[in-house]
């Protein structure tokens, strides 16, 4: 069993994720030159965030939630005080050439919510807001009338 992490300039690294999510997460770091202090997690190809980060203290096996042979790109996730949901950066250069719906889904992900906004309040426009899940399982909100992507599911 292993699966591609895609990082840097184009690199790769193939990884066995046959061990905890913590060991898992501490030998990726080493091997992608990332800080240990920092908070990475992995994207797929397709767009689903493997939660990566939130399941780390887990005693659950990478290879659980990881798909054998598939590729993912690694990316730094940075969570805000005072704002709800995360900043996610990839740390693949040229990823709006490489995947850029990828990156698109990113930008979409990073956009900070203030937490008096996400309580389902009035909008801006007036309307009332309507919550939308967001990669973390934490509520984002949209003003009635909104589109979402039919490409757009959130997978755990």
């Amino acid at each position: 069993m292993f699966v591609i992490v895609h990082f840097g300039e184009r690199q790769s690294e193939i990884l066995n994720p046959n061990c905890r999510i913590v060991s898992f997460v501490h030998y990726l770091k080493e091997q992608c030159k990332v800080d240990p202090h920092e908070c990475v997690d992995l994207l797929d190809t397709t767009g689903e965030l493997a939660n990566l980060s939130e399941r780390e203290p887990s005693l659950e096996l990478a290879c659980s939630v990881l798909r054998d042979r598939h590729s993912y790109v690694l990316i730094r996730v940075t969570r805000a005080e005072g704002v709800t949901g995360c900043k996610y950066e990839p740390l693949l250069r040229d990823l709006d050439k490489t995947h850029p719906a990828l990156a698109e889904r990113l930008k979409r992900w990073s956009k900070p919510h203030k937490d008096r906004e996400r309580k389902g309040g009035v909008s801006r426009k007036g309307g009332l807001q309507k919550d939308i899940a967001t990669p973390h399982g934490t509520r984002a909100p949209s003003t009635p009338g909104s589109k979402r992507g039919t490409n757009d599911p959130i997978r755990r």
